[in-house]
C-alpha cells in the first residue's frame, strides 16, 4: 500500500528518518487539520490511527516519537505519552 485514504505513506523513500519524518508530519497534520476547540474530532482520531496502522510496525516507535514532538511543537499537550 503507498497511500491511505489518499495521504501518502512515503514508502518508497529509501532514507529511514525521512520517511519517517513524513508520516509524522502526515500524522500531525491530519491532527490540526481535524482539531475544533483544541480537540481532534472523531473523524480526525479514525483517520490518525488508520494512517497510523498502515506504517510498518518496524517504524512505529520512531514515528509516534517524531508525531508526538511536531504536536508539542505546535503547542498541544499530550494527555498521555
Amino acid at each position: 500500500m503507498t497511500n491511505y485514504k489518499g495521504f501518502e505513506l512515503f514508502s518508497d523513500i529509501e532514507d529511514t528518518a525521512l520517511r519517517n519524518r513524513n508520516r509524522a508530519v502526515v500524522l500531525t497534520n491530519l491532527a490540526v487539520d481535524n482539531t475544533k476547540n483544541r480537540l481532534i474530532s472523531p473523524k480526525g482520531a479514525a483517520l490518525i490511527l488508520g494512517y497510523f496502522q498502515q506504517v510498518p510496525e518496524e517504524d512505529r516507535n520512531d514515528v509516534r516519537e517524531r508525531f508526538k514532538k511536531d504536536m508539542y511543537d505546535r503547542g498541544y499537550i499530550l494527555a498521555a505519552s
